[in-house]
């Protein structure tokens, strides 16, 4: 790196050096103020107050002003940079100013995106209003703590603003009611493209899509919007789509190198439906674009790949197209396949006709995938069978090719997280026969105290899953004796590793605090008693 930091030998002081002292550790919620403030405002960004640092640390550090004079600076540092000498000395910069800041463990292309959108300005009447302009500051920091969701719950009196991090819903602030509600009618009405209606109506749920030109800003591959109304007022959620070209592959996505492989045969299969399922927020999406992208890969751009989504989430090596404003599942479905396809992706099997459509995709030689809500991954049989769908179909084998149940949870912070068995007090006494059970304690880990590499303990999240290609021994259990008896003859006749046990080898490799584990997957020891069996043999083998 080149160039130095200029130091001035004598500082005047500073208009945020009356706030508080500064923590490096543990980052807490701030509380914004914007109908009287800026927020947000990026202070390292030309012409700002730290706008003289040079060019080479503007690309590893972005310094956000406090949105209230009760709450610090933040200072988002590239996480390889932490130590950097010039990072190091723009910090004494800021002590020796007297200005309160949190060290924030960021990424450089976080911080690239915080500099583009404090460099744009808005053209024309309608993109320079307040109101958007604040939006965006608010989704410039939930992309900045990469957060998957944006809720505006808007009460009597206060609306408060609710990012989810890694997983987690924490409160970012609260603005007077009043404002929230223009914040929701400005993005609604002037900031998407896709609307299910064509103005907002808070007493109504609606859906939309944030438009292009405002993702672009904000360095978004997309965003859905969804409100409904509550007791006291409406609630918008945004949906925060991320375009992690780090993660392109199914191991950085967290699956066993046993389940890659069950991928790979799945990819290499001609025809047959693959539903991915989990709940809301499980990555589903994130797992079909991989999949997408390496069939693309694989067959060397031979075969036309063609999706059908509501909306477009991620960027595929497809076609992609959304699903019409006065257009059906089955409707697209129907046309989807006359299109030429080799490999269809359904964004989701909504009901009886989408489930229809996909089968019939699978039956004309075509490979489909698709997502659905379920449970595990047998599940997905009863699902189907429930919505109408054909029971002779959805149980041949030759068809249903792959079934696939995923989770996400919330990895440790490898710098601050702590032993469980050092802090096995704290735990409830039957996690603890859980875990004596089930897993190597000392091998176990619990969330820390939160560092400057994280929040609140906790460093991104990583999939849990099982993966199930179906035999015919396998459907016939499922017809003959129900789902429960055929993932029991999946466990022990055909080595299937459940979801639960995925976990409980990530819980043994110090990845994953079983409290929070518990949370989303449920028991450690479900599997031994729902199964009405041993442990696995991946659970032996994490033990």
């Amino acid at each position: 790196m080149s160039g130095a930091v200029r130091i001035e030998p004598e500082i005047e002081p500073d208009p945020l050096a009356h706030q508080v002292t500064r923590q490096t550790a543990l980052v807490q919620p701030i509380t914004i103020a914007m109908q009287s403030e800026v927020v947000g405002t990026v202070m390292t960004a030309e012409g700002q107050r730290y706008g003289d640092i040079t060019s080479e640390l503007r690309q590893l550090v972005a310094l956000l002003a406090p949105a209230t004079v009760a709450e610090e600076a933040e200072l988002l540092v590239s996480s390889q940079h932490l130590h950097d000498p010039y990072v190091l000395a723009f910090m004494d910069r800021l002590d020796r100013a007297g200005v309160p800041f949190q060290i924030i463990s960021s990424t450089l292309s976080d911080i690239k995106s915080l500099y583009q959108n404090a460099g744009r300005t808005f053209a024309g009447s309608v993109d320079s209003t307040q109101r958007q302009q604040e939006v965006i500051r608010i989704i410039g920091a939930a992309h900045a703590r990469r957060a998957s969701d944006v809720h505006f719950i808007v009460g009597h009196e206060i609306t408060y603003i609710k990012f989810r991090e890694d997983g987690l819903l924490r409160e970012y602030g609260q603005i007077q009611s009043a404002v929230g509600n223009e914040l929701c009618s400005s993005l609604f009405n002037s900031m998407c493209d896709v609307k299910s209606e064509g103005y907002y109506q808070p007493e109504l749920k609606q859906d939309a899509r944030m438009a292009r030109t405002f993702l672009d800003q904000l360095g978004l591959s997309g965003a859905r919007v969804a409100t409904r109304p509550l007791v006291e007022g409406p609630l918008m959620v945004l949906r925060l789509i991320y375009d992690d070209q780090e993660k392109q592959s199914v191991d950085d996505l967290g699956f066993l190198p046993e389940q890659n492989l069950l991928f790979k045969r799945l990819r290499s299969l001609p025809y047959g439906v693959i539903i991915l399922t989990g709940p809301t927020g499980s990555g589903k999406s994130k797992s079909l674009q991989v999949q997408i992208n390496l069939l693309a890969e694989e067959c060397k751009g031979t075969k036309h790949i063609l999706t059908v989504e509501d909306p477009p989430e991620y960027p595929m090596r497809a076609n992609q197209s959304p699903l019409g404003s006065n257009e059906s599942w089955g409707e697209s479905i129907t046309n989807s396949v006359r299109l030429d396809p080799d490999i269809l992706m359904y964004g989701e099997i909504r009901d009886l006709e989408s489930a229809q459509g996909a089968l019939r995709g699978g039956m004309t030689g075509h490979l489909v995938l698709s997502t659905l809500h379920t449970n595990n991954a047998v599940a997905a049989i009863p699902r189907l069978i429930d919505m109408g769908a054909d029971t002779s179909l959805v149980t041949d084998p030759t068809l249903i090719v792959g079934l696939i149940n995923q989770s996400l949870l919330p990895t440790l912070c490898r710098k601050c997280r702590v032993p469980a068995r050092s802090h096995i007090s704290t735990l409830d006494p039957q996690l603890v026969e859980r875990l004596e059970k089930m897993t190597v304690l000392d091998q176990v880990y619990l969330t820390g105290p939160g560092c400057s590499l994280c929040r609140d303990g906790v460093n991104g999240r990583v999939a849990v899953a099982e993966i199930l290609l179906p035999t015919h021994r396998f459907m016939e259990e499922i017809r003959k004796n129900g789902p429960s008896a055929a993932r029991q003859y999946w466990v022990k006749h055909m080595g299937g590793i459940t979801k639960v046990a995925h976990t409980l080898i990530k819980i043994n490799a110090g990845l994953i605090d079983p409290r929070m584990a518990e949370a989303v997957v449920g028991p450690l020891d479900f599997d031994s008693y729902m199964l009405d069996t041993e442990p696995t043999e991946a659970e032996a083998h994490a033990q």
